[in-house]
């Protein structure tokens, strides 16, 4: 049986056609930018006064200093101040060469002149914010794939980026199966799979029309026909295990995707499906709720961020609570809290437990044959939309020096 680092690996050899566009900030909230963004100027742009107060030229240890104007936000004093001049400054104002910032509460707030009263504050280059400090002009601030969240968003308009390129996502359409679902009989069941995935996709600024298809190869087909018609990727739940009803690998078939995987070494979510025909892909999920959360964190999720240009999901390292023994033949993806030193294993009672998993922050990878040491670091996958958040691609950023 197929290994999840293999399925992964045909996951991330897929090249799918992307697409973009440009769009104003205004419009990008929550959109994957598709470019790397570059600082267009040193950032900040000039060296500039970090509070209210007065930039002097320093003459000696001399404390009494002429004022020659006033600098507030947005505009500046052409020249050069001369030793025992200065300048009335406001908070974000360049500030004139040669300069150093003394805060208005160490001086006597002067207008034609100006007494500071504190010697400690006359020293040079003093509360200034210098030019280029945080970052110079060409620097990469945001990678190509990083998501648009609002600090990001300010991040673009302070690069001077107006109009970012973001990543038009794909088309989605979600396929519920199964005779079982708000049926009226005393066997029927809700459906939890239909709001999750839809839940799951908006979390990833993405949306999908939900269907529904009976336990019946002529509805299922039906569904599936209709949803490849207008859908990149076609999510399905249920009927993809071995029972007389799982029909989706074979209706999938019949529509021309041929099975990339079906069936793979891991819990839950063994019976999982990827199916392509040219650039469209079918996404079979199992049926139980939670085996739906964990392939649609670990086989859909991934795939996703193909069409996107986003990196995959960001696992993270914590320590374990607990010691764990794993001696199962498959790799266990078990729904995990994160608490105070680390992470802690909820108690579940199968795929079918929704509770349990809800009330998770992600999920933790045990592989087969695991022996965990209470206090060992494990690996943790966040739920999407989750507390924990999503990670953006920032990299380090270039400094002055």
């Amino acid at each position: 049986m197929m290994t999840y680092a293999e399925a992964l690996a045909i996951i991330a050899a897929q090249a799918p056609q992307r697409r973009c566009e440009r769009v104003a900030l205004a419009a990008a909230a929550g959109r994957i930018v598709a470019e790397d963004i570059r600082l267009a100027h040193d950032q900040p742009p000039f060296d500039r006064a970090t509070m209210d107060g007065y930039a002097l030229r320093l003459l000696g240890q001399q404390a009494r200093f002429t004022v020659r104007a006033t600098v507030s936000a947005g505009t500046s004093y052409d020249g050069a101040l001369a030793p025992g001049e200065a300048v009335r400054i406001m908070t974000g104002a360049p500030c004139p060469p040669g300069t150093t910032v003394v805060p208005v509460e160490a001086t006597d707030g002067g207008h034609d002149a100006v007494t500071v009263g504190d010697s400690t504050a006359l020293q040079p280059g003093r509360n200034i914010a210098w030019r280029g400090e945080d970052g110079r002009a060409g620097a990469l601030v945001v990678e190509a794939g990083t998501r648009l969240s609002p600090v990001i968003l300010a991040l673009l308009a302070m690069a001077g980026a107006p109009t970012p390129q973001v990543a038009i996502g794909p088309t989605l359409s979600i396929i519920t199966t199964g005779d079982e679902l708000e049926g009226q009989g005393a066997a029927s069941i809700r459906d939890s799979n239909g709001p999750l995935l839809r839940a799951f996709l908006d979390c990833l600024g993405l949306t999908a029309e939900v269907l529904h298809a009976d336990d019946t190869p002529e509805n299922l087909q039906r569904a599936i026909h209709e949803a490849a018609s207008r859908s990149d990727i076609i999510v399905t739940t249920g009927g993809v295990s071995a029972g007389d009803r799982d029909l989706v690998p074979q209706v999938a078939q019949d529509e021309g995707f041929t099975t990339l995987f079906h069936h793979l070494a891991m819990q839950p979510g063994k019976p999982v499906l990827l199916g392509r025909r040219g650039g469209q892909y079918l996404v079979g999920l199992p049926g139980n709720p939670v085996s739906v959360l964990a392939t649609a964190h670990l086989v859909l999720w991934p795939l996703l961020a193909r069409f996107l240009g986003t990196p995959p999901p960001r696992w993270l390292e914590l320590p374990v609570m607990v010691p764990w023994t794993h001696r199962g033949k498959r790799q266990l993806f078990l729904p995990a809290r994160v608490v105070a030193g680390g992470l802690q294993v909820v108690a579940w009672n199968g795929s079918g437990d929704l509770l349990a998993a809800a009330a998770a922050d992600g999920l933790i990878d045990l592989p087969s044959g695991t022996q965990v040491a209470s206090g060992a670091l494990g690996r943790f996958l966040p739920y999407a939309g989750g507390r924990l958040g999503e990670i953006a691609r920032l990299p380090e950023r270039a400094r002055a020096t």
